[in-house]
């Protein structure tokens, strides 16, 4: 896809951090835009930083782990824009690092319904509209931790890693097809990630956001630029960022021992302020 002008795209979690760089981008590439997150003004303060220019901008109140919600979403869309050619399923959580016997069932469960189960609504509810484009793309954000399991975030890396196999075994079952698929493998991204983690109290989020932000590597302007590059390139995998790259080949060059670098890296970046 070498080209976004005039292009219907569709972008989850647009209230903020990486939805709303690419609702910016896009929109500054010429294209359409139909943005969605459970946080409404959010999505009003992205519309606001949007330089119209005659595009149409919708945006749509969703919570992506419900699947009637993205199917209304969906009709919506086609609804106002008549078509989709870009979906990007950027919506995700992340709790402050602790072990998986501190994780509750229903913390998990939260994880996989927003991080894995939005992706899946999300391809479910526009894969057909996207099918009979010329020419369609689906971007998949995974993290890091799809690529290896991160200490102190099981369930985390559960959700990530499951979309990064829905992403590869959708990219053989749609070979030959219009739509091409890609996942995304970004580092530490500064964004209000942590700052919304559902495990933190109010008290605690401004100075673990801040505590985050200074070991996070990724300007998310920077982090959406290399991605809608890759998606011109028709790339179907791509890895951004220092502590991505380090961390991935550690892993592969140092299979027994890498964990220890791991563990003691996230044992200091709790994110949570010292009592």
């Amino acid at each position: 896809m070498k080209s976004f002008q005039n292009k219907i795209s569709v972008i989850t979690g647009a209230g903020s951090g990486l939805g709303r760089s690419f609702a910016l981008q896009l929109a500054a590439a010429g294209s359409h835009l139909a943005l969605c997150d459970l946080d409404m003004d959010g999505l009003e303060k992205t519309r606001r930083m949007i330089r119209n220019d005659g595009k149409r901008v919708s945006l749509h109140h969703v919570n992506v782990a419900d699947q009637a919600q993205m199917e209304n979403f969906s009709i919506e869309v086609l609804a106002t824009h008549g078509a989709v050619d870009i979906l990007i399923n950027n919506a995700g959580i992340c709790y402050r690092p602790m072990s998986f016997e501190e994780t509750t069932n229903s913390q998990l469960e939260q994880m996989i319904n927003v991080n894995l189960w939005g992706v899946i609504h999300g391809i479910h509810a526009f894969l057909p509209h996207l099918k009979i484009r010329q020419e369609a793309y689906i971007v998949n954000i995974s993290s890091l931790a799809g690529l290896v399991g991160l200490f102190g975030h099981s369930a985390y890396s559960i959700s990530k890693s499951a979309v990064r196999g829905l992403t590869e075994s959708l990219q053989v079952e749609l070979a030959g097809s219009s739509v091409k698929i890609m996942v995304v493998h970004p580092g530490g991204v500064k964004t209000n990630l942590i700052r919304n983690a559902p495990n933190l109290l109010e008290n605690e989020r401004d100075i673990s956001h801040d505590l985050f932000t200074k070991l996070a590597f990724l300007d998310a302007d920077k982090t959406v630029k290399k991605i809608l590059h890759a998606v011109q390139k028709k790339r179907n995998r791509v890895i951004i960022g220092t502590d991505a790259h380090l961390i991935y080949w550690l892993c592969r060059l140092f299979p027994q021992s890498y964990h220890r670098v791991l563990q003691a890296f996230f044992s200091y970046a709790s994110f949570k302020p010292k009592e």
